[in-house]
């Protein structure tokens, strides 16, 4: 938002007709601005689902590594199963 000192000064330096123009750029600019900024409550909602994902993340490699030491446990008392014979 420019002060009503600023818009003075810029209407004398380029003219009214541009003045206002210029005016009404900055001013939608702002509000683009202000409305892409993230907020507090943004941030932390974006934390917490990241949180959450790699909490997921965390317990799908933990699945995953039980079942390939299982497997691998499984191979290898087989193999010494097989040895033994």
């Amino acid at each position: 938002m420019l002060l009503f000192d600023d818009g003075k000064k810029l209407e004398k330096a380029v003219g009214e007709e541009a003045a206002k123009t210029i005016v009404e750029v900055l001013e939608r600019f702002d509000e683009s601005q202000r409305s892409a900024s993230a907020s507090k409550g943004d941030l932390r909602e974006t934390e917490l689902r990241l949180l959450k994902e790699i909490q997921q993340a965390k317990a799908e490699t933990i699945k995953w590594i039980a079942g390939i030491i299982t497997a691998q446990t499984v191979a290898i008392i087989a193999a010494i199963i097989a040895l033994m014979k």
